[in-house]
């Protein structure tokens, strides 16, 4: 009886049609036969377990090794993908429709072990690729799919973080120029929003394709400082980013310091630096050195040293020149 409820169920996986109500049926005989006469609320699965549960996620097992390998053997990973998901989403509604829901834990960690783990490195070799051409798609489900399984997740954080960092070192080289030979008249407008750029791209990929996850959020944190705090336009000073920062911020707020209304001006100042503070690894160490920036370049009264980032009206007072706020005053 079982064998033969069995290659039904194989059947199903092939496609075909089959009385789901004779396989219940006949699946909960197998339970029924270990009740107690005494007590029918009280059920014992031994027998149901030795003579359908154990060959059944035998016969599971058997059936995704095979069709897994046979199918990386013909299509893409990003097709496997798909597939793999598709298949754990018909084992989960196979145990709603007729099998006892004792058996979803053992059925689907098989599952998960011939769908996922055994084909794990094949995902993580392929992951590189997905970032490359931004496939959110496949990358949404790479991450489900790896979330499943023990330290699936950790290669594809380590990989991430270096293509983030691999990114910001690209987007301010091709701003220096072959050689750094930009370095000296490098736009601080432009070195600034590379590196935003750079941030809010791979800040978007966080959130869309792996749900905002801690260990993402903290490769990207890793990322920015690293290709902010060293690269071809900083070369092994500490002071040149947040130098071009503030830079960038004073040019800005002369521009726009014929604005009447102060709260005009904070507001430049938030387009400018607001972008940075949602960046710990960035304000922290930049909001830092701008202070010593300007009170080592006499520019402005010197501001004490905080262990958080500023607000952005602290950081207006920081680089706003003295002057033009006393003459506003």
């Amino acid at each position: 009886m079982a064998s033969a409820i069995l290659r039904l169920i194989e059947q199903q996986r092939n496609g075909d049609t089959i009385d789901q109500g004779l396989v219940k049926k006949v699946v909960d005989s197998f339970v029924s036969l270990g009740l107690d006469d005494s007590d029918t609320n009280k059920a014992c699965l031994d027998i149901y377990k030795e003579h359908f549960e154990t060959p059944f996620i035998d016969a599971t097992e058997k059936y995704y090794k095979q069709e897994s390998e046979s199918f990386l053997a013909e299509s893409s990973v990003s097709d496997y993908l798909k597939k793999a998901e598709e298949r754990l989403r018909e084992e989960e509604d196979r145990v709603e429709r007729y099998l006892n829901t004792q058996t979803r834990k053992g059925l689907i960690s098989k599952c998960e072990h011939v769908l996922i783990r055994e084909h794990s490195e094949l995902m993580w070799e392929s992951f590189q690729s997905l970032l490359d051409f931004d496939k959110d798609e496949d990358l949404q489900r790479m991450y489900a799919l790896l979330s499943r399984i023990p330290e699936g997740l950790e290669p594809l954080r380590k990989k991430f973080e270096e293509h983030v960092k691999k990114a910001g070192l690209a987007a301010v080289s091709k701003l220096v120029g072959e050689g750094g030979a930009n370095v000296d008249a490098l736009d601080p407008k432009a070195y600034v929003d590379a590196l935003l750029d750079v941030h809010k791209k791979n800040s978007e990929t966080v959130t869309r394709s792996f749900r905002g996850e801690a260990g993402f959020v903290a490769s990207l944190d890793k990322a920015c400082r690293e290709f902010v705090n060293r690269n071809a336009a900083t070369g092994t000073s500490n002071s040149k980013s947040p130098e071009l920062l503030a830079k960038h911020a004073d040019l800005l707020l002369r521009k726009n310091n014929k604005m009447a209304e102060e709260g005009d001006l904070e507001g430049a100042l938030n387009r400018v630096v607001g972008s940075y503070l949602n960046v710990p690894s960035i304000s922290c160490h930049l909001m830092t050195s701008c202070r010593w920036y300007y009170s080592s370049t006499s520019r402005t009264r010197t501001c004490s040293r905080r262990s958080t980032p500023p607000s952005c009206r602290s950081v207006l007072f920081m680089v706003y020149p003295l002057r033009t706020r006393a003459k506003r005053a």
